[in-house]
């Protein structure tokens, strides 16, 4: 399991949802962002998991809706 690195996790938003950086910000939100559907979610957790070398449980992939929220459900996993 790698440790926390709040930086590959906004590497991962950037590259998944083609966005710039500075849009990715803890209100980042699944339903106000027009990248962000229901294919860029799994592969953002799909990527989440190679990186991290984690398994995410469902009722944690479900609660992701926002940045903030799954630097949360991360920390959880990474500490």
């Amino acid at each position: 399991m790698a440790s926390f690195n709040e930086n590959a996790i906004k590497n991962i938003f950037c590259e998944v949802l083609g966005i710039p950086a500075d849009e990715v910000t803890d209100t980042l939100a699944y339903n106000s962002c027009a990248q962000w559907d229901s294919l860029k979610h799994l592969q953002l957790v799909a990527m989440f998991e190679e990186k991290f070398e984690i398994e995410i449980d469902m009722d944690d992939i479900i609660a992701m809706e926002n940045y903030g929220k799954i630097k949360e459900i991360l920390h959880k996993y990474l500490t």
